[in-house]
């Protein structure tokens, strides 16, 4: 993460706009603790503005959730993502981490690198890997493609767009009345929403999701037919619809002249 006039940024909320405030602390400063108003320039170069500092680190946070809250009641975003030393892990599962086998985002440097002596289990034994890697901001999915990196359930972005996915399949499923065993989403009374289902991996999700969007696609269109026979059935149409002239009705056939 970055630090900024001494103090190491332990946290930042940014907003889908591109603004976002952060936490910082400095522990030998008189305010060991501050939070900031912060965008990254043209130059992808974080900045930071308007201070607010003190000494109470639980008064900080709470300034931080204050000022996030009430720049999106004035200007109505959403948060984008939430960055934090360590907060997102990447499971290397098809080959030990080493160079070259990583993303190195600007600005985003990983924050831990660990290889286990063994490809082990790892997310409840959902699948296997050799290692992991903690960022401090989420990677991209094309980040995560190039490297065959596999996203913690816990990362955050991950889990909000669990959460949205899991809105948009439950309501698939019950539908669908699929039965208990075959669903992968579950309701929440408590939150009143649908939320996955415990062992539900992202992979699965995105996978209903593709196949509600096949099933929702409208069918393919016939083929144009040639030029030549859509100008003769527009011929054929006019003729049947243009009145006969009052001449051509009154005129005697040639034969009865």
């Amino acid at each position: 993460m970055d630090i900024n006039q001494g103090y190491s940024i332990l946290k930042a909320v940014m907003l889908e706009n591109g603004r976002g405030f952060a936490l910082g602390e400095h522990p030998t400063a008189p305010s060991p603790y501050v939070t900031w108003a912060c965008y990254d320039d043209a130059h992808g170069k974080r900045q930071y503005e308007w201070g607010h500092y003190g000494n109470d680190r639980a008064a900080l946070e709470a300034d931080l959730t204050d000022r996030v809250q009430e720049y999106q009641r004035l200007y109505k975003v959403e948060i984008d993502h939430i960055e934090a030393p360590g907060l997102y892990r990447y499971y290397s599962t098809q080959r030990p981490v080493d160079i070259g086998t990583f993303p190195k985002p600007p600005h985003n440097a990983p924050d831990e690198i660990v290889n286990y002596d063994l490809r082990a289990h790892v997310e409840d034994g959902a699948f296997q890997a050799w290692g992991h890697l903690t960022y401090a901001k989420p990677l991209s999915n094309q980040q995560m493609r190039d490297y065959e990196l596999r996203p913690a359930r816990d990362n955050p972005d991950l889990q909000r767009r669990m959460e949205d996915q899991a809105q948009v399949v439950g309501r698939w499923e019950d539908l669908e009345k699929r039965p208990e065993w075959q669903r992968v989403t579950e309701y929440s009374p408590e939150r009143r929403m649908y939320v996955p289902s415990k062992y539900t991996s992202w992979e699965q999700l995105e996978y209903c999701i593709r196949l509600i969007n096949a099933r929702q696609r409208p069918l393919r269109k016939e083929p144009p037919r040639p030029i030549a026979d859509q100008m003769k059935d527009a011929q054929e149409q006019v003729e049947k619809q243009q009145p006969r002239s009052s001449a051509q009705k009154d005129a005697p056939d040639r034969d009865d002249r």
